[in-house]
């Protein structure tokens, strides 16, 4: 059977053909292919009006239709406002139609045919924008803004006609119709260090400059999606409390001496069993920062700890050019609270605490001191896991969008408050 659409979702840096997203657990009848539907034809998808224009028309059981979709801009920004333009027929009087825009993993899986293996159902996601349009409607349009931040590489525009269900077209097996799939231009993770009074590394998190902060999220390192861990919105003061349901979070701060970084790392079963200066932590559990000037790769230092308290530190003058002899002056407390490597017991995790001499960052990356506000740099702070102590978890503070916790393109800006 020749298919002609694309995939509206496993979208990892490309639209691409595809017949389907992963396993199907149903079995060879439940799999038979129905007849070849319209879908997201790829030849049309740049729209002469600007923007890009999905073809595919989506009917719905009431005999609704919804047609091509002009959306613009083509490649927008994490913050930036989504328009969705499209004819439709069969919208009545009292019928209500809801369009959303949704990260693709959360929007479902969606074949190329224009139909779904495996609807993951309704899942909340804090990054979903909808709006409701009333009937009727003959010439529909709707305003979505994207998330900030937004890491996924794509947005899904996706419509629900209410009481009723899409049978025709890209859609779900649910009946949730696909409008269309936009790349979103990449943009690195801003974070800020605030300024701080006086901070005592001690691994309590005590000091205003700490207690005004929530806390920046750690994210899947390599795509940017969301901890599933973290199920709840943290606040002003929570950082050190250690909430599972908080995630892991990084905060930074600055006053003329040190950077300093905290970090909230949740974990019912800590982990290592290195216990010497520069040992290949990674390899297990860690806290890694990694701190430039620049997005370059080059003249930029790690900094690693573990929940033991041990710790890794290199210099690269060249990307991947370690120098591991090197010794670093920085100050790292830890505050495990649990048993490091009992496994039959539940821990709640570790609290890191670090503060890194001005004048070694200067000396070794291309900043150049005296520290100031407005200053940036770029960094980025990864949470090396192993689930069970063994499946390799990667969570960072900004995306790599390569599979190297190396990678510097996407690194975070952090700006001197």
């Amino acid at each position: 059977m020749r298919r002609t659409g694309l995939a509206a979702s496993c979208l990892c840096g490309h639209l691409v053909a595809a017949s389907s997203c992963g396993g199907d657990p149903r079995g060879p009848a439940e799999r038979a292919e129905p007849p070849a539907e319209p879908a997201l034809r790829a030849g049309e998808f740049a729209d002469p009006q600007g923007g890009q224009r999905f073809d595919g028309d989506v009917t719905f059981a009431s005999g609704a239709t919804i047609g091509s979709r002009q959306i613009t801009p083509a490649d927008p920004r994490a913050g930036e406002a989504i328009k969705v333009r499209f004819p439709a027929t069969g919208i009545g009087a009292g019928m209500r139609l809801r369009i959303g825009l949704r990260a693709p993993q959360i929007a479902g899986l969606q074949e190329a045919r224009g139909q779904t293996s495996v609807p993951r159902g309704q899942v909340d996601d804090p990054r979903d924008r909808w709006v409701e349009l009333s009937g009727p409607i003959e010439a529909g349009e709707a305003e979505l803004t994207l998330a900030s931040p937004w890491h996924a590489s794509h947005a899904v525009i996706v419509a629900e006609l209410v009481g009723d269900v899409a049978t025709a077209g890209p859609r779900r097996a649910d009946g949730v119709a696909i409008l269309g799939a936009v790349r979103v231009a990449a943009v690195p993770m801003q974070v800020a260090a605030v300024r701080a009074g006086s901070i005592v590394v001690d691994g309590v998190l005590d000091e205003a400059a700490w207690t005004e902060q929530a806390g920046a999220a750690l994210t899947l390192s390599l795509d940017g999606e969301p901890d599933p861990t973290a199920t709840a919105q943290p606040q002003a003061g929570s950082l050190g409390t250690l909430a599972p349901e908080l995630g892991t979070r990084v905060a930074f701060a600055w006053d003329d001496a040190y950077l300093y970084a905290a970090a909230d790392v949740p974990d019912d079963d800590l982990w290592t069993e290195y216990t010497q200066q520069d040992d290949p932590l990674y390899k297990q559990e860690a806290f890694e920062l990694f701190v430039a000037a620049t997005n370059e790769g080059r003249r930029y230092l790690e900094y690693q700890v573990s929940a033991r308290g041990v710790t890794f530190d290199a210099r690269f003058p060249r990307y991947r050019a370690g120098d591991e002899a090197w010794d670093s002056r920085w100050q790292t407390v830890v505050r495990a609270e649990g048993t490091v490597d009992a496994a039959r017991d539940r821990d709640r995790g570790f609290v890191v605490e670090v503060a890194i001499p001005w004048d070694e960052l200067c000396a070794e990356t291309e900043l150049v001191c005296p520290p100031r506000a407005g200053m940036q740099l770029r960094v980025n702070a990864f949470r090396l896991e192993r689930a069970g102590r063994k499946r390799p978890i990667g969570l960072s503070l900004s995306p790599t969008r390569a599979p190297d916790f190396h990678a510097w393109d996407n690194a975070a800006v952090l700006q001197l408050l």
